[in-house]
């Protein structure tokens, strides 16, 4: 079969046949322009979207890397937080820690009796030297730390000590099985008691015997024990003669208040760990003031700006801008702590000196009590709470001229001695909510 012949288009055919094509060729573009605009449409809102996620991102890492900075600063302020330096203590720690170190580097026994206000840094002093002597290549020493106010029973401290004698039977001790224990030892021990002035009162013989017992141990040939006693008494040891009856004679240190610089260059070490500005230096500078010019208590400084910047942290985190402690805040917080002068002046105080001032409050219309008076009321308010009682004579000493006067001479017995009351009854009930 012969096959046919394509027929040959005329000119008017061709032109039509490439005008189809050009209207198809047309067409392909365009379809091909408008899947490449919505592709690129499509890749922009994915940039965007990208970006803005990014940025979204960007934000929350930041807002979370502040307030992991602002919950740092809240958690360096904590009373309990020792820091790697302590402003203002270095002599004294520098003094306590060459007596101790050269006590056992000569293995030789010894005692210490470290005094000062509430606030001062005794426990944070004696904290960091118990750690740096734990990290220190001293020789093979063992310590021991009580604060005595946890005790319910003062005799309980023969059997806390016993334990770290490592004794038998530590319920039935006493202070003779712990002299024979100590003569047996043959390396150092460390016995840190905070809070000591506790363990004494005027009502029992055998109470002022339990403090000569511990710093009577140190006069033990070879006992090898060093003891610390910490309290707020400046002259507690002066009150136990029999200590110098046995030529034992306690190393004394002295703890003064803060002053202000000292508690400013504290806030700004705690404030270190922050990358940025929290509180700023004029506020630092009021609350470093206040604080010198009221109790010289650093505890006191510290939960003041514990509060600050945990308000600081309240308002980043409901409006995510940050801001700083400014000399306004501060001020409503110090006015929040302090408020009147009297008040601040009595919360500072030791249990016992508030448990005297609340007592004397049941005089709200005499100016003047007599010590016997005194001793019975205090006696009366410490048995009402199950709380050991303390010398009344030397907690009247340590208010003798801010919130009381002792009248009398000093060589007249306390119960005829006149305690003149200088303080309002309704700043102890203030001071003592809570």
């Amino acid at each position: 079969m012969i096959p046919s012949k394509k027929r040959k288009l005329n000119k008017k055919e061709e032109e039509e046949s490439e005008e189809e094509e050009r209207i198809i060729f047309e067409s392909e573009s365009e379809e091909e322009t408008k899947n490449k605009e919505e592709s690129d449409e499509e890749e922009e809102e994915e940039t965007i979207r990208f970006e803005s996620e990014s940025e979204e991102e960007k934000e929350e890492e930041e807002y979370l890397w502040r307030l992991s900075n602002i919950e740092r600063a809240i958690k360096s302020f904590s009373s309990h937080s020792i820091p790697e330096h302590l402003h203002g203590r270095e002599e004294k720690e520098s003094e306590i820690t060459n007596y101790i170190k050269e006590r056992i580097k000569t293995q030789t026994s010894g005692s210490m009796y470290i005094s000062g206000k509430p606030g001062t840094g005794k426990t944070a002093t004696i904290q960091k030297i118990r750690k740096d002597l734990s990290l220190s290549k001293v020789r093979k020493c063992k310590q021991f730390f009580l604060n005595c106010m946890e005790l319910k029973d003062k005799r309980q401290i023969y059997k806390e000590i016993g334990k770290t004698l490592e004794l038998e039977d530590v319920e039935r001790l006493d202070s003779d099985v712990i002299s024979s224990a100590l003569r047996k030892r043959n390396h150092m021990i460390i016995i840190f008691l905070d809070e000591i002035d506790q363990l004494m009162s005027t009502k029992s013989k055998s109470e002022q015997q339990i403090v000569f017992d511990i710093f009577g141990w140190t006069t033990i040939p070879n006992s090898h024990l060093v003891v610390v006693g910490i309290a707020n008494a400046l002259d507690m040891t002066e009150h136990i003669p029999l200590l110098d009856y046995i030529k034992c004679q306690p190393y004394l240190i002295h703890f003064q208040g803060y002053e202000a610089d000292q508690i400013s260059r504290i806030i700004k070490e705690r404030l270190d760990s922050s990358a940025f500005t929290l509180v700023e230096d004029n506020a630092i500078t009021l609350a470093s003031r206040c604080i010198a010019n009221n109790s010289s208590d650093v505890r006191v400084v510290l939960s003041i700006l514990r509060k600050a910047v945990e308000d600081l942290k309240t308002k980043f985190e409901e409006t995510r801008k940050i801001s700083t402690v400014g000399v306004m805040l501060m001020n409503q917080i110090c006015t929040q702590f302090l408020g009147d002068p009297q008040v601040n002046q009595i919360k500072s105080r030791t249990i016992h000196e508030k448990i005297l001032l609340a007592s004397l409050c049941q005089n709200q219309d005499r100016k003047e009590v007599v010590g016997s008076q005194v001793k019975k009321q205090y006696s009366g308010l410490c048995s009402q709470f199950s709380i050991p009682e303390n010398n009344v004579s030397e907690i009247c000493s340590q208010l003798d001229g801010t919130l009381l006067d002792v009248i009398g001479k000093p060589s007249a017995i306390f119960d005829k001695k006149k305690i003149r009351i200088n303080f309002g009854t309704q700043n102890v009930v203030e001071a003592l909510k809570g």
